[in-house]
């Protein structure tokens, strides 16, 4: 009995000894507020230290400290500590880690330390250095690296074909600084790169890319047809394809590419720069180059227009914005309604419905440089009553000459009036005594011009 008492008697001592121990190391560590032992902070031993002292012996061991960057066996790159301008864990947030610690559970740490739960705050004090080094590292890199190919697909033969995806090699900025600040704060010099490829941003299994190829299939299915001056034009399937192209993953259309088709568009049918083959009054068919008159497609302004309509898929029948003046969507141009001026026999015909109306001499510009008469297919494009024209004679003097009728024609102040000052018209009169560049009509005509004319009248001028 004596034995067994002594036994049990010895135990309690034990106990009471081991929690005496515990007590008085769980009360060390929370009255003396240092690291368990061997704990590890961005591979630095801080076990035992106050967050002052660990703060210097983080301070001197991370000071010139380097890392390798590794993508398998390869070593892609290596830096410094001094470059990344590290700001090591305050002397407060030391401290706030040592208080985190739960001081009755020290016995754990007696052979293990905490290292995994106690980081470098590399993540955000830091992250403008790691950013900006890991973007340096990464440009340097890709420019011999393999960029990854999204998936794709394309018109051929009359139907898409899709491209798959291809992965690279290239390195990821956002990618290659998550893993340069998980090396830091866990204390390794190698940081492992393999996994930080930048990936295709479209795959062929991804939503969006088959959204897009159906929406593709649809629109090359549609009709896009233009009515354009008594044409009917369909645009091909293989166009409409041409114009097709992903963006971040969605269907797009390529604008440059839908602009240079509209401008070949109006190029083919418009008629502001062309010349035209007349049939003359006394001159038989005569060719007229170019003036005011004629129309163009508003590229500018269809663009957006046709585009929206294709990427819409529903087809199109329309007349696009066209722009100038001449446009018939019967395809005439010049039309039964005109004026003609023929300089050489100095006479004009004001033609209404396929019928003359007016027929008069006239007095057109001197024949030089400075005031001949423009040929021309021009266009009233105003009519005025009861005006001034102002202008300078070839010695530099101001002229002031009134009008009762004034209809101008082109782009330099050429047009059609009454003159009053002229004793006479046709024959060769204009050769010594043209005007600067107007057509001069006799005051008993020009009343019957300007009633028998609107505005956007061709006026053909030879």
């Amino acid at each position: 009995m004596k034995k067994r008492k002594a036994f049990v008697i010895g135990i309690v001592t034990v106990v009471f000894a081991v929690g005496a121990i515990y007590v008085g190391q769980a009360m060390h560590y929370s009255s003396s507020k240092v690291f368990f032992k061997d704990t590890t902070i961005a591979g630095v031993n801080v076990g035992g230290s106050t967050a002052n002292q660990a703060a210097t012996k983080l301070k001197t061991a991370m000071q010139d400290q380097q890392y390798t960057l590794k993508d398998g066996s390869k070593t892609v790159a290596s830096f410094k500590t001094n470059q990344v301008n590290l700001k090591v864990t305050s002397k407060q947030a030391l401290s706030q880690l040592i208080a985190k610690q739960n001081v009755w559970s020290w016995p754990a740490h007696v052979t293990t330390a905490t290292a995994d739960s106690i980081k470098l705050n590399a993540s955000s004090a830091n992250q403008q250095s790691v950013q900006a080094l890991a973007k340096s590292i990464a440009t340097k890199a890709n420019k011999t690296r393999t960029a990854a190919k999204n998936a794709s697909f394309s018109y051929q033969n009359g139907q898409w074909v899709v491209t798959k995806e291809k992965a690279g090699n290239q390195l990821s900025t956002a990618k290659l600084a998550k893993s340069i600040t998980a090396a830091i704060e866990q204390g390794s010099n190698t940081v492992d790169v393999s996994k930080d490829y930048l990936q295709p941003k479209v795959t062929t299994t991804s939503a969006s890319f088959k959204a897009a190829k159906t929406k593709a299939e649809s629109i090359t299915k549609q009709t896009y047809l233009y009515k354009l001056s008594g044409h009917k034009v369909t645009i091909p399937a293989a166009t409409l394809a041409s114009w097709l192209t992903l963006k971040d993953g969605k269907l797009t259309t390529k604008t440059t590419a839908v602009k240079a088709y509209l401008t070949k568009l109006s190029s083919k049918y418009g008629t502001i720069n062309k010349t035209r083959t007349f049939k003359s009054t006394k001159r038989g068919t005569v060719k007229v180059k170019a003036g005011l008159y004629g129309w163009s497609i508003k590229v500018k302004r269809e663009t957006p227009t046709l585009s929206k309509l294709v990427l819409a898929g529903k087809g199109m029948s329309r007349t696009p914005a066209i722009q100038g003046s001449g446009y018939h969507s019967n395809g005439t141009d010049i039309g039964k309604s005109y004026v003609e001026v023929d300089k050489q026999n100095q006479h004009m015909w004001v033609y209404k419905n396929g019928k003359v109306v007016v027929s008069t001499d006239i007095v057109t510009g001197l024949p030089t440089k400075a005031h001949h008469t423009p040929t021309g297919v021009w266009v009233i494009w105003s009519k005025q009553r009861n005006t001034t024209l102002r202008g300078k004679n070839d010695n530099g003097s101001s002229y002031a000459s009134k009008v009762k009728y004034w209809m101008p024609v082109d782009d330099t102040g050429v047009g059609i009036h009454d003159s009053s000052w002229q004793p006479t018209y046709g024959g060769t009169w204009y050769k010594k005594h043209g005007s600067h560049g107007c057509v001069n009509t006799p005051p008993s005509k020009i009343k019957a011009v300007y009633e028998n004319v609107s505005v956007g009248t061709p006026v053909i001028i030879f």
